[in-house]
């Protein structure tokens, strides 16, 4: 992996203990550690010329754009295939390497970053050039800048070149350097042709009110790099968030699994009350209506365990598009089969300590914090608008001037026009007087500019006054929303535990139950719906006792999300964001 871009956001998956081992057979790590799509590489890919020049005068679109508008290859991949035995962690890092809501998310501090390099750009020096040509003729109206010809032309032949940078003051600074050669009709006002001028020189726009005050030129480099901290943020959330999804789903294949072992055995035992009764109603020991009984149950055990295993292959297909892995033949997502099994994981509930660890570590609230920051730097930025214009301009420069001497005539009897011999020369004399410092020129002032209603800046204030304030208040919103998150989830995991016990001890009783109400109907004293009603107590009962397993870890990794420590638990290690170093020129 190519990393030119140290800051960029990259997720590693590191499996400790037992589990380790076993994701390592089936997942390559050091691929979940650099993100599927080439995103490192974004912000410095840019075509040639050559490249932009072909698509700019191109009449379709270009070729990965038409690829990916005809790609079809994430298009019905939920056919069927081998069965892969997956572990909860194997799960994970798949759906972290795959998912492709992910990766749409994992853009986003790419996009930022390059929001961030945009406003810094606005402190890039810039070159600037011109090169014109210009030929003139008009009628002669005297013979100081014609000479003796009726005819006056002007040619010129101007070059000019320079660099122009915004300060960190908000100020503008431009060094211009200004080249002219000039042909025209020798005269007594022009006795060099052809004439040479050459200037150098440095010019300032410093705001004074408007666009001026404290770290003012950086505050809109500041909001997009506020802004990226919490697209970063907001692309954890969305990996904590894609976690408990991959969780629930997971276990939620489990239950459905649980769900038909529970309904086969429902069903053995129907068939076997059927097969009992059958024989007893042959020997004249039951009556029809206890055969009859004995079918009704068969088929609706039957109908239930039909439900039941399409419930396995609609949860087995929601865990399969949300991890989104692909088969070894890539010809369909992979068919995974549950390997762990729900267990009591110990955690000491404590609302406080819980709602302190949501405080700290929660990335929704970190990326709403972020984002209420933006918007009053936006606000102080508005505000800055309702100034008027008051702008300092300073300029000050050399200049040289050399030509040729066309030894002009003048007077009677006619003697040559006498030119100092200090301008008399090439354009490298011209050039040569530009550091004698005798010749120079500055100019120092003041410009102002003040809206009379200012109604586009007023309204600007308080358009980004709302949103401030709607920023606070939805940083009090989520506050509020992750308080009752946590009391929510606190309260359901306490419960979990709680109906886990009530749900064992129910089983075993429908157990004792089944089989004192077989002996009874053995010996006659129970009867055919007797046991029947028993049976389906012990169904509903061992299914209770795993839905409240299932409950318990589902509900357990969502109390870790609401606290924001559920990467931390699944040892998930996300890169923290590193601001790329701005150029040495960004600096002043």
């Amino acid at each position: 992996m190519r990393k030119r871009l140290a800051w960029f956001v990259w997720v590693a998956v590191c499996v400790s203990g037992a589990n380790a081992a076993a994701v390592e057979e089936s997942v390559d790590l050091r691929d979940i550690s650099s993100p599927s799509l080439r995103a490192v590489e974004m912000l410095d890919q840019l075509p040639g010329i050559g490249e932009v020049l072909q698509d700019q005068w191109s009449t379709t679109l270009p070729a990965d754009a038409q690829a990916a508008e005809q790609d079809l290859s994430h298009y019905g991949l939920l056919l069927e295939a081998k069965m892969q035995p997956t572990t909860l962690q194997q799960c994970i890092a798949l759906a972290l390497q795959h998912n492709t809501g992910l990766q749409v998310q994992r853009l986003n501090p790419i996009a930022a970053g390059a929001e961030v390099r945009r406003t810094r750009s606005a402190f890039d020096p810039r070159f600037f050039a011109s090169l014109t040509r210009d030929r003139a003729t008009q009628p002669a109206t005297t013979f100081l800048f014609a000479g003796g010809s009726p005819v006056l032309f002007n040619q010129n032949f101007t070059l000019n070149a320079g660099i122009r940078k915004t300060l960190l003051t908000g100020g503008q600074v431009s060094v211009q350097f200004s080249n002219n050669r000039r042909l025209t009709n020798p005269s007594l006002a022009n006795p060099l042709v052809p004439l040479y001028t050459t200037s150098l020189s440095l010019n300032l726009v410093q705001p004074l009110l408007q666009n001026f005050g404290w770290r003012y030129a950086l505050l809109l480099v500041d909001i997009a790099t506020t802004a990226q901290q919490a697209a970063f943020h907001q692309y954890v959330a969305a990996i904590a968030n894609l976690v408990a999804q991959v969780e629930r789903a997971y276990w939620g294949l489990v239950l459905a699994k649980e769900n038909v072992r529970v309904q086969e055995q429902g069903l053995e035992l129907a068939r076997e009350l059927l097969r009992q009764n059958e024989g007893k109603y042959k020997v004249g020991a039951l009556p029809h209506t206890a055969v009859l009984e004995a079918q009704a149950n068969v088929a609706n055990r039957e109908a239930a365990l039909i439900r039941a295993r399409n419930a396995v292959v609609v949860a087995r297909d929601q865990l399969r598009a949300l991890v989104n892995a692909k088969s070894e033949d890539a010809s369909a997502l992979a068919m995974l089969d549950p390997e762990d099994r729900p267990v009591v994981e110990p955690y000491e509930t404590d609302l406080q300590a819980s709602l302190t660890r949501a405080l700290e570590q929660r990335p929704e609230l970190a990326a709403a914090r972020l984002d209420l920051r933006a918007k009053g730097l936006q606000r102080k930025v508005a505000e800055n608008q309702l100034l008027p214009q008051l702008n300092l301009v300073a300029g000050i420069g050399v200049n040289g001037l050399a030509g040729t001497d066309q030894r002009v005539l003048f007077g009677d009897p006619p003697q040559p026009v006498r030119v100092n011999p200090s301008f008399v020369g090439g354009y490298g004399d011209a050039l040569s007087l530009l550091p004698d410092g005798r010749f120079y020129n500055y100019a120092i002032g003041a410009t102002v500019e003040i809206p009379l209603a200012n109604a586009q800046s007023k309204a600007a204030y308080a358009q980004s006054n709302v949103q401030f304030q709607q920023s606070r208040l939805s940083v009090q919103q989520l506050q509020e929303a992750i308080t009752l998150e946590v009391k929510t989830a606190i309260a359901n995991l306490e419960s979990d535990l709680k109906a886990i016990e009530a749900t064992r001890v129910a089983r075993t009783l429908a157990e004792e139950n089944v089989r004192n109400q077989r002996a009874r109907y053995e010996v006659g004293l129970a009867t055919t719906k007797d046991l029947l009603d028993y049976t389906e107590q012990l169904t509903r009962a061992q299914f209770a006792e795993a839905e409240a397993l299932v409950r318990y870890n589902t509900d357990l990794a969502e109390l870790r999300r609401v606290e924001g420590t559920l990467l931390q638990a699944r040892n998930i290690v996300i890169e923290p964001l590193r601001a790329e170093r701005p150029s040495w020129w960004a600096r002043f």
